[in-house]
């Protein structure tokens, strides 16, 4: 699946200084010897270190590991390791959802939506301000953290025997539709039980742009198009920029948020204006825009945009269809 973080909660953005030398772990050195573990001997609390790489072989990693490494700026970790990643120089697990270790010496990095948790001594050796600021940010996106069971009103949960859609009044059916079916089975696929609904949200994201291509069609829609527009995409997995936006309404819908699909213009790359459909969700009181059909040309940098951050502005909206299943 295309690795797109989206958008971040920025920390004292700072140029990094230039690494002093870089020791790397998990990989075979010159004695033949394999490191799988890292702990407080590992490093013996070396202050010239500056720059440690994790290997793909390392499966364990104790919470004391990088005490007193205090010029310790940069973490990075193989692609291949099943148990931890990085990010802007931090450690954290494999699934982004608890940081590890903020280098004492880095001060700056963004920390990823998905983060709820710090461990143990994360945060040792950091300074006292960048640290509360770390805190604060980690806390708030924990309090956005709450699972589809934690989250009122209708929309998918998961239940023992799958995705379930809960009924205003809190009863549970089976997706009835052929439209429901499809977007539970999409949630399902790429989300979990205790998944956070704003994780849940960019898995699904990530997930759609990666699973579906782009088919051009100079076909308008008209009517009530967007359901039959959005089913059409996730049963054949081709579509254009109106399938895009209409399946990720959906998507988005059964995971509990508002969403509307837009029509209207948008720069085209060879220059002016051309017809375009992307997503708006309503995120505590404001709308964003999701766009996973330029994500999925472009690359990245369209999940939860505003009109004045969306990369190819001017984005011009002449109509909106509010989605219900």
């Amino acid at each position: 699946m295309k690795r797109a973080l989206g958008l971040y909660n920025r920390i004292l953005a700072a140029a990094l200084a230039f690494f002093i030398g870089t020791l790397i772990f998990g990989a075979v050195s010159a004695d033949a010897y394999t490191v799988t573990v890292i702990d407080s001997a590992t490093f013996n609390g070396n202050s010239k270190i500056t720059t440690v790489h994790i290997g793909s072989d390392v499966y364990e990693i104790t919470s004391g590991a990088f005490r007193n490494l205090i010029n310790l700026r940069s973490i990075t970790v193989s692609e291949n390791n099943p148990y931890y990643s990085s990010y802007s120089n931090c450690l954290y697990d494999k699934e982004m959802t608890e940081l590890l270790c903020f280098p004492a010496a880095l001060s700056g990095a963004s920390i990823p939506e998905t983060v709820v948790s710090i461990r143990e001594n994360a945060l040792y050796g950091v300074a006292d301000a960048l640290k509360k600021q770390i805190k604060a940010v980690i806390e708030n996106q924990a309090m956005d953290g709450a699972t589809l069971s934690e989250i009122p009103g209708e929309h998918f949960v998961y239940t023992e025997n799958g995705l379930m859609w809960r009924k205003a009044d809190g009863s549970l059916i089976k997706p009835e539709s052929d439209l429901m079916k499809q977007t539970a089975a999409l949630i399902e696929a790429c989300t979990s039980k205790n998944m956070g609904q704003k994780q849940a949200l960019k898995r699904s994201f990530d997930f759609l742009v990666q699973a579906v291509s782009y088919e051009r069609s100079m076909e308008t829609p008209t009517g009530n198009w967007t359901g039959s527009y959005a089913l059409n995409i996730l049963e054949t997995g081709k579509g254009n920029c109106y399938n895009y936006a209409a399946a990720f309404a959906y998507i988005a819908k059964g995971l509990g948020y508002e969403t509307k699909v837009c029509t209207g213009t948008v720069t085209s790359s060879l220059g002016g204006r051309t017809p375009h459909a992307w997503t708006e969700v309503k995120m505590g009181d404001e709308w964003f825009i999701f766009d996973a059909e330029m994500q999925d040309a472009k690359g990245g940098g369209y999940y939860k945009q505003t009109y004045g951050s969306y990369p190819a502005k001017p984005l011009e909206k002449s109509a909106a269809y509010t989605i219900i299943y």
